[in-house]
C-alpha cells in the first residue's frame, strides 16, 4: 500500500505541473509575408544535365519570379526591385557585397518572364535570387532548376577576361572558385601532360596531339598552362610521386593568384594509367626579346615549357644572394633581363663561373612575379639537363 501511495502521490504532483504549464503558454502571430522566392526556368525547356551539357555560348536564360508566403501563396503586396546572382564552381559571381549581375523589378509578388544573360560559367550552375535591398527588406531568397555547363579548360582558369586591362597580369577569371578540370579544349586529341616536377608542385598543360591515340608531338596553345600547387612533393591519388610525361586524368583544387602567379591549391590528381611519355611533353616555346613590351605575350605563356636561346649570363647581382635568382641577357641588355633559378635543381651549376659568357640554351618553365608594374618573369629548369652549356 505505501508503494501506492507514493505512486498516486507522483500523479498528483505530474498533473499540477502539468495544469501550471498550460496556465503559461502565450500564443503569438504566425510568420508574415515573404518568406521565399520561387524561381521558374521557362528557356532553355532542357536545362541540360551531368551528362548532356548545355552548350558552352547558350548562356540567355528566362525566368520568372514569385513571392510565396509561409503557406507557399503568392504574396502580393510585394513591390520592389531583387537582386540577381549567378552560382557555379562553389561560389556566388559576382561576390557579395559587390553589384550583382542584375536586379529585376517585381510587382504585386511577380515578375514576368525576364531574360538574363550569364557571364561565362561551368559546371552545375543556378541564379541566386534575393530580397535584401531597400526597404523592409525580407531577406528571402531563392534558385533556379540547375543548368548544366562544360568543366572548364585550363585556358578558362589563365586567360584573363581582357589581356589589356591594368591588372590583366595579376587576376584570374576563375579565382577562389572551385574547379574540376577533366578535357583538353582540344576534344579527342587532347591530353593533359605534366611539363615539370618541382618540390612544391607542378606544371600542367593542355596539349594537341598528333592523333586521338595521343600520339607525340604535341603542341599548345595560348594560355594552355597552370601551376598546380601541392605544397609538398606532388603526388597522384595512389600517392605515388608525380612524373614528368603523366597524363592528368582529373584535376580538382581552388583557383588563386599569388603575385601574379595563376595556381591551383589543395589539388587532388587523378593521373591515368598509362607509363609516363615524355615524348608528349610539347616542345619548349622560344621567348622573344619583344615580348617584354608587351608583357601579355609572356602572359600567355605562363607556366608553359619556354626556352632561351643564345644569351649571355648577366653579371650576379643582390638578387642571386637573395633569391638564388641569375640573369640572362636576352638581347635587350642586362638592365631587362629574363630570371633564372636554378640551384636546387641543378646544383653543380655556378653561374658566376659562366658570366658574359653565352649559353646555347636554357629551358624550363615559366613563372612570373607581377606585383601592378613590378614585372619579374622567372625560368624554373626541371633539371641540369635544361641548362646547355658551351
Amino acid at each position: 500500500m505505501a508503494g501506492f501511495a507514493r505512486f498516486s502521490s507522483s500523479l498528483a504532483v505530474a498533473g499540477m505541473v502539468a495544469v501550471l504549464a498550460a496556465g503559461c503558454v502565450q500564443e503569438k502571430p504566425g510568420v508574415t509575408g515573404t518568406t521565399s522566392l520561387a524561381v521558374t526556368l521557362n528557356d532553355p525547356a532542357d536545362p541540360g544535365s551531368f551528362e548532356n551539357r548545355l552548350q558552352f555560348d547558350s548562356r540567355d536564360v528566362t525566368v520568372s519570379i514569385e513571392a510565396l508566403d509561409a503557406q507557399g501563396q503568392l504574396d502580393t503586396s510585394v513591390t520592389k526591385s531583387l537582386d540577381v546572382y549567378v552560382h557555379f564552381l562553389g561560389s556566388l559571381t559576382p561576390k557579395l557585397g559587390q553589384l550583382p549581375l542584375t536586379t529585376v523589378q517585381m510587382t504585386n509578388g511577380k515578375t514576368g518572364n525576364i531574360l538574363i544573360s550569364l557571364p561565362p560559367s561551368y559546371g552545375p550552375t543556378f541564379l541566386w535570387v534575393e530580397d535584401t535591398e531597400g526597404d523592409n527588406p525580407s531577406y528571402a531568397t531563392g534558385t533556379s532548376p540547375t543548368l548544366w555547363y562544360r568543366n572548364p579548360y585550363l585556358e578558362d582558369i589563365s586567360r584573363p577576361v581582357d589581356e589589356m586591362a591594368l591588372d590583366a597580369l595579376e587576376r584570374s577569371p576563375l579565382e577562389e572558385k572551385q574547379v574540376l578540370v577533366n578535357t583538353s579544349r582540344y576534344g579527342d586529341s587532347g591530353r593533359l601532360v605534366v611539363t615539370g616536377v618541382y618540390a612544391q608542385g607542378y606544371t600542367l598543360s593542355d596539349v594537341n596531339c598528333a592523333d586521338a591515340n595521343g600520339t607525340p608531338p604535341c603542341v599548345t596553345g595560348d594560355y594552355d598552362h597552370v601551376f598546380v600547387f601541392s605544397f609538398s612533393r606532388p603526388e597522384d591519388q595512389d600517392r605515388h610521386p608525380i612524373q614528368v610525361g603523366q597524363q592528368i586524368d582529373q584535376l580538382t583544387g581552388a583557383i588563386s593568384e599569388f603575385n601574379g602567379l595563376t595556381e591551383v591549391n589543395f589539388p587532388d590528381s587523378i593521373v591515368n594509367e598509362a607509363a609516363p611519355n615524355p615524348a608528349m611533353v610539347p616542345a619548349p616555346i622560344q621567348i622573344q626579346p619583344g615580348w617584354f613590351t608587351t608583357k601579355y605575350e609572356m602572359e600567355r605563356v605562363e607556366e608553359a615549357l619556354v626556352s632561351v636561346v643564345n644569351a649571355e649570363v648577366c653579371p650576379l647581382d643582390d638578387d642571386y644572394d637573395t633569391y638564388s635568382q641569375w640573369k640572362l641577357d636576352v638581347g635587350l641588355g642586362c638592365g631587362t633581363p629574363i630570371n633564372v633559378i636554378s640551384k636546387t635543381v641543378a646544383p653543380d651549376f655556378d653561374p658566376a663561373s659562366y658570366t658574359g659568357m653565352v649559353l646555347p640554351e636554357v629551358v624550363g618553365t615559366l613563372r612570373p612575379v607581377n606585383i601592378g608594374s613590378f614585372n619579374v618573369w622567372i625560368i624554373y629548369p626541371r633539371d641540369a639537363n635544361d641548362i646547355t652549356t658551351p
